[in-house]
C-alpha cells in the first residue's frame, strides 16, 4: 500500500489527545448512606493514583477515528501487480478509417489492444470523424511515447510517408516492428489553378511512394471544369465534391535602380527577368530608375539596387550590388531574410555559373501556395529500416503496479465508526 499524500500521516500525533485526555479524566464519586460505622473493621488505607485509563473502549473508538481521519487525508493506494499486455497494434488514423483494413482487426484476443499512432495514443474506440489528420503525424516523436505503454511487444502499421520523420531518431525501450503498407500506384491529384491574363494554369500532383512530380496544363473553361459560384474556385463536372483554389496571379513588379557604371549588370538582369518571365508564363514588369532620380515610395515584390550610394531601408525584399572577394557565389543572402547581395560584377561566364536566373526565381518565391500544397500532397515513404528506432534493452519487469483508491471505503467505515462512539459515550455519560 502507498499513499498519495504522506506528509499528512504527521497527524496520527493526534492520537496522543484523546489518551491525555482520558489518563486525567475523574469520574464523580458516588454518596453511600450507612446508618453507623460502628460494625466495620478496621484496614490499611491504601493511596491510589489520580492519573488511570477510563473507558477503554471509548478510548478505542476515538482512537481509531483519528487514525482514519488521518488516512483518508494521506489518501491510501493498494498495489497489486498486473501483467502488462501481450501485443499492441497501433495503426496510423489514414488506416483506421479503411474499413477493409480494419476488418483483420475484429478477431483480437483479450490480452492484445490496438491504439491510434497520434498525440497521446488513444485506443482505437473514438469517432473516426475525431481521428487527427496524418499530416500531423511525427513518427519519431510518438515513437517515444510508446515508451509509457505496459505491453510485451508493439507493432504499427503505417504508410510510411517520408515527410512524417522529423528530427533524430529517438531512443526507446520498446522494440517496435513496424510494417510499411507501401502502394505502388500513383496519385494524380489536381493543386490549384492560376487565372492569367488570357487562359488559367492547372497544376496537379502526380504522386507515388517513390516520386512526387507537378504537372501544368493549359485548360479552357467547359464541360470538364467550371467556375464556382463566387468565383475563386474551379469545380470538376465529373465529380462535385471536387473543387480546385482559382488564383488571380497578377503581374510580378520589380524596382530597378542603377547607376551608368552598372549599366552592363542592369542589362544581364533584365534578360534573366525576361527569360523567367517566359518560364513562368507570367508577365513581370521591370521599372528602371537611375538611382540620381527621385524614387516613388512605391511596393514591388522586388527591388534591385545597382549603385554605390546606400540603398533605403525597407520591408520589401531587396537585391542589392555590394562587392565581396571572398564570397562563394553570385548571390548571397544576408541574416535579413529579405535583403539578398550580388558579391561581383555580372559577366557572361558568371551569370551561366552562378546561376543568376535560378537565384532570381528564388528570390521571387512565386508559386509558393503551391509548393505548400504539393508538400502536403506527397505521399513518398520511406523502408521499415528507415522507421527503426535505436531500441535500448530494458530490466524493467513485465509487470506494472495497478492502483486502486481506498478511501471510499474508508469514509464508510469512518461512519460507521462515528456513529458507534457517539452512542457508546450516551451511555458511558462521556
Amino acid at each position: 500500500m502507498s499513499f498519495a499524500q504522506p506528509s499528512y500521516l504527521w497527524a496520527l500525533l493526534g492520537l496522543l489527545v484523546p489518551i491525555a485526555i482520558h489518563l486525567w479524566s475523574k469520574k464523580e464519586a458516588k454518596t453511600i448512606k450507612i446508618g453507623s460505622v460502628q460494625l466495620l473493621s478496621e484496614s490499611k488505607s491504601r493511596q491510589s493514583s489520580s492519573i488511570q485509563l477510563n473507558e477503554w473502549w471509548l478510548l478505542l473508538l476515538r482512537m481509531a477515528i483519528i487514525s482514519l481521519i488521518t488516512l483518508v487525508m494521506a489518501k491510501p493506494q493498494w498495489q497489486s501487480k498486473v501483467n502488462n499486455s501481450k501485443l499492441t497494434y497501433v495503426i496510423e488514423p489514414e488506416l483506421a478509417r479503411n474499413e477493409n483494413f480494419m476488418a483483420r482487426f475484429t478477431d483480437v484476443q483479450a490480452d492484445q489492444e490496438i491504439r491510434l499512432l497520434q498525440s497521446g495514443l488513444p485506443k482505437n474506440d473514438i469517432e473516426l470523424d475525431k481521428l487527427e489528420d496524418s499530416r500531423s503525424v511525427d513518427h519519431w516523436s510518438l515513437a517515444s511515447e510508446m515508451d509509457a505503454l505496459e505491453t510485451d511487444s508493439i507493432i504499427v502499421f503505417t504508410n510510411g510517408y517520408a515527410k512524417e520523420l522529423k528530427g533524430a531518431r529517438p531512443e526507446t525501450i520498446h522494440d517496435i516492428n513496424w510494417i510499411v503498407l507501401d502502394s505502388a500506384q500513383t496519385v494524380e491529384k489536381p493543386l490549384l489553378a492560376y487565372q492569367k491574363e488570357k487562359n488559367i494554369a492547372l497544376f496537379t500532383a502526380n504522386n507515388s511512394p517513390v516520386v512526387s512530380k507537378i504537372a501544368t496544363k493549359t485548360i479552357e473553361l467547359g464541360d470538364a471544369y467550371q467556375l464556382t459560384s463566387n468565383g475563386d474556385s474551379l469545380q470538376v463536372s465529373s465529380s462535385s465534391s471536387v473543387k480546385i483554389p482559382l488564383i488571380q496571379q497578377s503581374a510580378l513588379e520589380v524596382s530597378l535602380v542603377y547607376t551608368d557604371s552598372l549599366s552592363t549588370d542592369k542589362r544581364y538582369i533584365e534578360a534573366a527577368l525576361a527569360a523567367l518571365s517566359t518560364y513562368l508564363n507570367r508577365e513581370i514588369k521591370v521599372e528602371s530608375f537611375l538611382d540620381s532620380e527621385l524614387l516613388e515610395n512605391k511596393e514591388a515584390d522586388l527591388m534591385i539596387w545597382l549603385s554605390t550610394k546606400p540603398a533605403p531601408v525597407t520591408a520589401r525584399k531587396t537585391l542589392v550590388f555590394k562587392n565581396d572577394s571572398i564570397a562563394n557565389s553570385l548571390i548571397t543572402n544576408d541574416e535579413n531574410e529579405n535583403t539578398f547581395y550580388i558579391t561581383e560584377r555580372i559577366t557572361t561566364e558568371n551569370a551561366l555559373s552562378g546561376r543568376l536566373t535560378e537565384n532570381l526565381l528564388s528570390i521571387l518565391d512565386v508559386d509558393e501556395e503551391l509548393r505548400e500544397l504539393q508538400a502536403n500532397a506527397d505521399i513518398r515513404s520511406v523502408t521499415e529500416a528507415d522507421l527503426e528506432t535505436n531500441f535500448i534493452e530494458s530490466s524493467t519487469s513485465k509487470t506494472h503496479q495497478a492502483r486502486w483508491n481506498l478511501n471510499p471505503y474508508l469514509w464508510i467505515v469512518l461512519l460507521v465508526l462515528l456513529i458507534v462512539e457517539r452512542f457508546v459515550a450516551y451511555k458511558r455519560k462521556q
